[in-house]
Parts: structure tokens; C-alpha cells; sequence
């Protein structure tokens, strides 16, 4: 069968997942229901100390219809957008959000900034809160939670005072009179105050923002990536005191940024000295030859960009689509590599898809097949950069197309997850819908992207088939997606999926969550760390995780936001181990350079545990 006959065949839902209890009526699974254990079945373990055994598990196969809508039986959409509006909304595309734990109790919250905000128009900005009551449902929170009416265009999640919760920076991406840039602390019961002078509004156009402690003091600092689509501004770098406030360093400790639109950003350590650098996507081939940004840290917060060096800046290669460029293969002829044309960038997420243990970089971005205009010809499509490591001076070469990803003219925010918990990253996209009227097949079309990665490195699309699309659902889903985010919200060993769906016609489009109903079958690992707030900043942002087996490991990094306007991830690392079985050691290195090894028997599979900087282990948090 096709993907396009999939697509109308499974409307959305599907044959059941191999492997999985099967519900004849619906054709649905019903393994999603069933408890997480230590080994992948529905016993219980028998002890919460050290001495647990892994056993390994055959791969279970995705199959189709693997994820399922849950979004109004979960309660994520009180609120969310009101249908049928009497009159055309005027839209401002604000479907930004973001998971977070806001009140401490283990299970990732849901924050998903209202669909119908235009400030410009008299419609205020509005964000809607909603907290995990642990078993797939939500509760109503955003009156309680203080975020509600606040004036911002995203929201970056990070603890800033190191007291165990999550606090707020609210970023403001247009001119509004009387609004700036805004931190609040949050109680621990997910009820937020703004702290005054935060030190954070010295310019107001913010697109994206990461937290992280670039300077090695265990405070969290603030990057922020200004201009989005519209401005053309240079980014700010704001060292935290550990209390909220913030001091602009960027003349210092960031010297030479140039005023582009910064339009995504992440950070990770891609060079493997144990500090954190930033990704900047950019958007706008007009200026500045639309040139991304890679920000080498020495150490002590200290940045100097490296991007050209490192292969990042831009492709030499044009437009996947069009001949003329040998579809995306040939050079831009006579050119040096500085004024080579770059992207209109959007999303951007650092993870290791090669099982080499260093980071490499997943970038979408929308490029233009237009033989006629230079510019478009030559503008860089979504990429796949691979880390070359130390050999290669950890430059990033481009393996897009070698690895049978397809081009797609209007990739927004692009994410990297191990869906199915098989042991490799898998990459999921939204899609705006603008330039799909140009193209018949279905890979070209708006349909929200997931590319399952195979044995030998290569993808294969499976979202048509995955249950997260339905061209049946009036509008169709998932099409005209913009952000989205991957947390495990009820705990059962997989990453469910949260997508904001962009408005249509001015006629109103509620968010979306999908369960997912394949990852808990395979084998899998949980962990959540926790910092010290004296050593460590307590998010433990910057700590990278490793399962190393004899030829493979699976690799990550503890961040916090990525990509275009702040898509948030959960914070809890997970790893898929596949048929990849037992025989593994964990490596564990902090932000600090502490290192540690676990063997299987001291960190249990197919259960959440907190790895503490002071206390180790802790299985029943």
C-alpha cells in the first residue's frame, strides 16, 4: 500500500502495533494502559535498590497507527480556541508550547500559548496552563498560575534561583508600547511572580531563548536569539545571579554578533570539551547571505563564532528540487564559502542520530525551488548535519539526502526523538501549508513529517501512516502545524506528542496530543537528573548521558528549549534500547566534568529513576 493510500486508509488511527493488546471494535491498542516495569512487562519490580536485572526484549515494530488522539479527552483544550468564530480572527500563527514539570510533582505539564493572539490588533497575548494530573489528563490552571494574561510571544523554562522548580522567562517578539522582556519565579506550586528589574529588557523583539550555565558558576545564564522573521537584530548573552536577575554580557563575552534575524537556537556540547555552545538558525538569505550561527564556548561563558569553520554557516549546494543544482548536489558554481547563499532557518535541535556519542544538528528551513532567482535557487533546505568528530575538527557535514530524507518546501520546527524506543532518533517536523498547492505527492504536502530511523542509518517517512495525520478530520490533521514537543505524560516508557495547529482562514484550530502506543513494547530507560544548586545548577541543563554498548551507544544531553520560538521538550532523558539488549555500561557526565559508570544492575530498564549529583540513584522519587 502507499503512504497515500495509507494515509485515507487508516483515518487517523489503524492497524493495531505488533505485539500490543489488541481492541477489536476500533482497532486500536491498549497497551499504553498498562504499568511500566523493569522489564518491559506488566509486573511489578520487587525492590527499589540497586540489583536490578535488565532483560533484553525482541523489537517490536511500529507498524501504523501507532499514536493516538487524545487532545479533548486529556482536557489540554479548555480554553483552547473557540470554534466557528462569528467573525474572522485576525491570526497572529501563535501556536507556541512547551512541556514542563511547573509544580514538582514528576510529570511534565503542558503550557500552550493561546491560538487567537494579535496584540497589534487589540487581541492581547494569552497562555493557557495545564497541569499533569499523572494519569494522561489535565486540569485547567492558567487563571492560578499568574501566566495567563502575561504580554509575551514564548515562554523559556529554566530554574534560575536553584531552589527545585521551574521558573519563567517570558520573551516579547514585537514592538509593544509599555511591554518588555520578563522573569518569573515560580513558588513550587506552579504559581508564578514576576521579579522586578530581572535585567532582561534591554531589547524587546526576542524569537527564542536557552537557558543553560555557559559560564560554570551552577547558575543559570540566558541566551537570547532576537528578530524571529521580522527584525533584523543582534542576540543578547545575560549571565545569571542565581536569584532571578540577569546581567547583559553580550559586548563581552559574545563580541561581534551581527544584526540578523535569529529565528532558532539550542545549545549542546558539540565538541565534547564539556561546556555548552549555541546553535543560531537564522532566517533570510537577504541578510547577511542568511549565514547560521555557531558559537564555540571556551569555558568560562566566553563565545567565538565558528560557524564557517565548522560547516555550519551554510551549504554550498542549492535546492533539493530543482535540476539546475543536480537536486541539491552540485556546488553554487564560482562562489567563495563565505558568500555562499544560506538559509531562511527555522527549527534546529542538536542529538546524536549517528551513535557516535557527539552531538549532531537536525535544521529545518524553508527553501524556494525557484530556477529564476539566485537567491532561491541556492538557499539551503532542511539539513542533516553529521559531527565529524575529532578527526575532522568537529565540522558538520551535510547527509540530508544520502540518508533518503525528503525535501519539503515548508518545514517549520524539527525536533529529534526516539519514538518507538529502538535505539536510534528518529526526526519529527510540522509543516505550514502555504506552498503545497505546487506539489502532487504526499511527502511535499503539509501532512506533520515523522522519519523513522532504520538499521543502516537511513529514514523512511511514517508519518502519513503514524495516526498523527488523518485526511478524513475536518480540517485535515496534522496539516498547517507549527510547534510541537515530546514528553512521556503518563509515564509508560514513550514520548507522547504535543502539536500546535496554525490557525486556518481566521476560523479558529485547537492544539493536539497524541499518545503514543508503540515505544512502552520495546526495552527502555528513564532517567531525570537533579543538580545541587551549588556545583551543579539544579535542571542539571549541560549533563550528558550515554548507554554504551560495544558498537553503538545512545547519547543525551540535558536542554532546555530548541528551536523556533522555544519548543520545550521534556527535561527527563529517554532512551530507547531496542533489541540492542543488556550487555551496556552508563557513562554520566556532569556539568562540572564529574564523570560517573553504572552497570545495568545499578541503574534498572523500563522505569523512571532520578539520578542525583549528591545522593546517586534514587528509583522511587
Amino acid at each position: 500500500m502507499s503512504v497515500a493510500a495509507a494515509l485515507t486508509a487508516c483515518g487517523g488511527e489503524g492497524s493495531p502495533t505488533t505485539g500490543s493488546t489488541a481492541d477489536t471494535t476500533t482497532g486500536t491498542t491498549d497497551a499504553a494502559t498498562t504499568e511500566p516495569t523493569s522489564t518491559g512487562t506488566t509486573e511489578a519490580p520487587t525492590t527499589g535498590e540497586p540489583g536490578f536485572t535488565c532483560t533484553p526484549l525482541p523489537l517490536t515494530p511500529a507498524g501504523q497507527g501507532f499514536f493516538r488522539d487524545i487532545s479533548d479527552a486529556s482536557g489540554m483544550r479548555v480554553d483552547n480556541f473557540v470554534p466557528d468564530p462569528p467573525t474572522p480572527i485576525p491570526i497572529n500563527d501563535h501556536s507556541r508550547l512547551a512541556f514542563a514539570d511547573l509544580n514538582g510533582d514528576g510529570f511534565d505539564d503542558i503550557v500552550a500559548h493561546s491560538l487567537f493572539p494579535n496584540p497589534q490588533q487589540g487581541v492581547p497575548f494569552e497562555h493557557l496552563v495545564y497541569l499533569n494530573d499523572g494519569d494522561g489528563t489535565f486540569t485547567h490552571f492558567s487563571d492560578e498560575s499568574g501566566l495567563r494574561a502575561v504580554q509575551a510571544g514564548f515562554f523559556a523554562f529554566g530554574d534560575v534561583d536553584n531552589d527545585g522548580d521551574q521558573d519563567v522567562f517570558a520573551g516579547l517578539d514585537i514592538e509593544l508600547e509599555g511591554e518588555h522582556n520578563r522573569v518569573f519565579l515560580n513558588d513550587g506550586a506552579a504559581r508564578f511572580t514576576e521579579v522586578p528589574d530581572a535585567g532582561v529588557a534591554v531589547k524587546n523583539l526576542a524569537g527564542n531563548a536557552v537557558f543553560a550555565d555557559f559560564n560554570g558558576d551552577a547558575n543559570l545564564d540566558l541566551f537570547v536569539g532576537n528578530g524571529q522573521t521580522s527584525y533584523a537584530v543582534s542576540d543578547q548573552l545575560f549571565f545569571g545571579y542565581g536569584d532571578g536577575t540577569f546581567q547583559d554580557v553580550t559586548s563581552v563575552y559574545m563580541p561581534g554578533d551581527r544584526d540578523q534575524p535569529s529565528n532558532g537556537s539550542v545549545a549542546c556540547d558539540y565538541d565534547d570539551d564539556g561546556d555548552l555552545d549555541i546553535f543560531v538558525s537564522t532566517y533570510g538569505v537577504s541578510v547577511y547571505g542568511g549565514h547560521n550561527h555557531l558559537w564555540e564556548n571556551d569555558g568560562t561563558g566566553k563565545f567565538t563564532e565558528v560557524g564557517l569553520e565548522r560547516g555550519f554557516a551554510a551549504l554550498a549546494t542549492g535546492n533539493y528540487w530543482l535540476a539546475s543544482t543536480g537536486m541539491g548536489m552540485n556546488p553554487e558554481p564560482d562562489v567563495a564559502a563565505e558568500d555562499v547563499v544560506g538559509s531562511n532557518g527555522f527549527g534546529i535541535q542538536c542529538e546524536d542520530a549517528t551513535g557516535d556519542g557527539l552531538p549532531d544538528v537536525f535544521l529545518t528551513a524553508i527553501s524556494h525551488p525557484v530556477d529564476g532567482d539566485y537567491s532561491r535557487k541556492w538557499s539551503d533546505p532542511s539539513q542533516l548535519l553529521v559531527n565529524g568528530g575529532p578527526d575532522a575538527g568537529y565540522a558538520f557535514k551535510n547527509e540530508y539526502l544520502a540518508r533518503g530524507l525528503p525535501f519539503n518546501e515548508g518545514d517549520i520546527d524539527g525536533a529529534m526523538v526516539d519514538f518507538d524506543n529502538d535505539g536510534r532518533l528518529d526526526l519529527s517536523v510540522s509543516r505550514d501549508a502555504k506552498y503545497e498547492p505546487g506539489y502532487s505527492e504526499i511527502e511535499q504536502q503539509a501532512w506533520f513529517g515523522l522519519m523513522h530511523q532504520e538499521a543502516d542509518g537511513s529514514f523512511t517517512s511514517v508519518g502519513p501512516i503514524s495516526g498523527i495525520n488523518d485526511s478524513q478530520a475536518t480540517p485535515a490533521r496534522m496539516k498547517q502545524a507549527q510547534n510541537h514537543a515530546w514528553a512521556d505524560i503518563d509515564h509508560d516508557g514513550d514520548l507522547d506528542l504535543l502539536v500546535g495547529g496554525r490557525d486556518i482562514g481566521g476560523a479558529g484550530r485547537p492544539n493536539f496530543l497524541f499518545e503514543n502506543r508503540v515505544g512502552q513494547d520495546n526495552l527502555w530507560m528513564s532517567i531525570r537528573l537533579r543538580g545541587d544548586g551549588d556545583a551543579i545548577n539544579r535542571d542539571a541543563i549541560g549533563a550528558r548521558v550515554t548507554v554504551r554498548y560495544a558498537d553503538w551507544s545512545v547519547s543525551r544531553e540535558v536542554k532546555s528549549g530548541r528551536g523556533t520560538y522555544n519548543s520545550h521538550d521534556s527535561r527527563t532523558l529517554h532512551f530507547g534500547l531496542g533489541d540492542l539488549g543488556c550487555d551496556y555500561e552508563v557513562d554520566v557526565r556532569w556539568p562540572d566534568g564529574t564523570t560517573r559508570t553504572f552497570s545495568p544492575e545499578e541503574l534498572p530498564t523500563g522505569r523512571l529513576v532520578v539520578l542525583d549529583y549528591l545522593e546517586g540513584v534514587l528509583v522511587d522519587p
